[in-house]
């Protein structure tokens, strides 16, 4: 895995994360590639329970569900017109999201337990 500027992460003895800007699935047993798709260039992710937000490098935040068998993207939208490497941040359900020209804060749904 070429993460370079983004974090992978382990869930359930599976390796998850941007491989040289494609998102993909590793075996960690036997360190075979269970998928490799999604072409999100080099974003950064972040871990949500068993979601995982991603903002893209051209600037849309996309929302997935992986599991070993399929990447499983479920929405994305459009945050902004430009290149964006920077790391995303959230606090209850306040996003921040920047790159080197902008910022912004969005407010993200939550399902009530």
């Amino acid at each position: 895995m070429k993460a370079k500027f983004s974090h992978l992460y382990v869930r359930d003895g599976f390796l998850y994360g941007l491989d040289d800007g494609i998102f993909a699935c590793v075996n960690l047993k036997d360190g075979s590639q269970r998928w490799k798709e999604g072409r999100y260039g080099h974003g950064q992710g972040l871990l949500v329970g068993d979601l995982y937000l991603l903002m893209a490098e051209s600037g849309e935040l996309v929302l997935l569900r992986p599991t070993p068998d399929a990447p499983n993207e479920l929405a994305r939208f459009r945050v902004f017109n430009a290149k964006t490497w920077n790391p995303i941040a959230l606090s209850g359900d306040l996003l921040l999201v920047r790159n080197d020209e902008e910022a912004a804060c969005l407010r993200l749904p939550l399902v009530k337990d």
